[in-house]
């Protein structure tokens, strides 16, 4: 225990859920909230078309929260002025980061001076793009207002937190550096509690345009990972946060326990075939770290949120390397995983890939299934893609709504469940987190 972090507190906004309660009735209803980008953000009819013309993607869809241009700035104490020049992914970070601490039975105001760190996974630049193009003149507010690093350090003033506050920009693997690194910050004694988060807000057709044409976005509008008609991945918005801090002083404080991390990785794939290719090797080595640190034999493990971005050849190479960390990691601890005993899910299915927010809405997904004991099911699977092989693995896909039994010897529903996340940056970025589920001690 003297190592293991709790998650004591959660709040969401993802495509279809205004909060967490929601987004789990959408997973376990496996419900598909991918639609055409609405009015309020670009006309999509512009740009919709051969993605080899200029200015032209072939992709209309997405997954998109509600209300994102709604902000109490009264309440966040922020002018009507500044608020206008600020990025909704600021604006939007203040709003969850405060609800998160209210979900974890923290009055916001209590830590005002503590140690407290926030550790954000952020990239996105739409809304200063919209400003450089629709505002020419330049007032004092755009830089406070843009600058990535103040998604982090407004919610630190804010609520006056002296711990670290850092953005993390490794594309679709943020958030879960982001919460390596907070992990890290709790166990070096640095941090006595960490916000960790991810967000992305879709506000122009810019980056549907440029992954057109690189051929990341899937021409029919879903997201069919590990489907044999996958054909690329549908872009998603949204926001998520979750409050960590050790386990032991979790248990001493009687905080509510949505589970434990116990150990991740984060590496580099090195030189691949391009800059922006996959590799399985390196997505099997930091699997492989990532349950060494953690001290827990596969066997154990009777789940694995995907990366999953539903590309033709992205999807087979994330199996491989799954199935190459596992026979190493047998041999590493000497067990054998029975046939069929891991489920792969993934969420972008259901909500499009909301790239650096991705991780962590995989991290909320499983500790949501945690709470209720049970498996969502993978939306948008008909038939498995030719160049994927599970039979004689572990691994099975989860086809519908089903309870979730833990692995490994003297299994069953009173056991521990242990899950891994994984996400995979397309410059090569790659990590993975092991979570377990909290059982009290009686």
């Amino acid at each position: 225990m003297d190592d293991d972090i709790a998650v004591i507190g959660i709040d969401c906004r993802f495509p279809g859920a205004a909060d967490a309660a929601q987004f789990w009735d959408n997973l376990a209803g496996g419900v598909n909230s991918i639609r055409e980008v609405p009015p309020g953000r670009f006309d999509w009819r512009r740009y919709f078309g051969d993605p080899r013309e200029p200015n032209k993607t072939n992709s209309k869809w997405g997954g998109f929260i509600e209300d994102v241009d709604k902000f109490d700035n009264d309440f966040f104490h922020v002018s009507p002025t500044e608020a206008q020049l600020m990025d909704p992914q600021q604006r939007l970070m203040l709003e969850l980061c405060w609800g998160c601490l209210e979900d974890a039975g923290y009055l916001p105001g209590s830590l005002a001076g503590s140690d407290t760190g926030v550790f954000v996974g952020v990239a996105g630049l739409d809304y200063r793009e919209l400003l450089e193009a629709r505002v020419p003149s330049v007032e004092a507010h755009r830089s406070t207002g843009n600058y990535l690093s103040l998604v982090a350090n407004r919610v630190s003033y804010f609520l006056d937190l002296r711990g670290p506050s850092i953005p993390y920009d490794t594309a679709c693997s943020s958030a879960l550096y982001a919460l390596h690194y907070a992990a890290q910050s709790i166990s070096s004694g640095e941090t006595g509690m960490a916000l960790v988060a991810g967000i992305n807000i879709i506000l122009t057709p810019s980056t549907f345009i440029s992954f057109s044409k690189t051929g990341m976005l899937s021409p029919t509008g879903q997201c069919r990972t590990f489907d044999a008609g996958a054909d690329g991945y549908v872009r998603g918005e949204g926001g998520g946060v979750i409050l960590i801090k050790p386990l032991k002083k979790a248990v001493e404080d009687g905080d509510h326990i949505y589970g434990v991390i116990k150990g991740s990785a984060i590496n580099h794939g090195g030189r691949a075939q391009t800059l922006t290719s996959p590799n399985a090797f390196a997505q099997s080595q930091v699997i492989q770290e990532a349950y060494k640190r953690a001290g827990i034999s596969p066997d154990r493990v009777s789940y694995i949120e995907a990366h999953g971005t539903a590309t033709p050849k992205g999807d087979p190479l994330e199996i491989t390397g799954l199935k190459r960390a596992w026979r190493y990691l047998e041999r590493h601890f000497n067990v054998k995983a029975s046939e069929g005993t891991c489920a792969i899910g993934a969420l972008k299915t259901n909500i499009g890939h909301l790239e650096t927010a991705s991780g962590i809405a995989g991290i909320i997904k499983v500790l949501l299934a945690f709470q209720h004991r049970q498996l969502p099911p993978l939306v948008n699977f008909s038939q498995l893609n030719p160049n994927i092989e599970l039979g004689g693995s572990p691994f099975y896909l989860v086809k519908a709504l089903q309870d979730w039994q833990a692995s490994g010897p003297a299994g069953g529903a009173a056991r521990a469940l242990v899950a891994g996340v994984s996400s995979f940056g397309f410059g090569g970025t790659n990590a993975h987190v092991v979570l377990q589920s909290y059982e009290a001690v009686q």
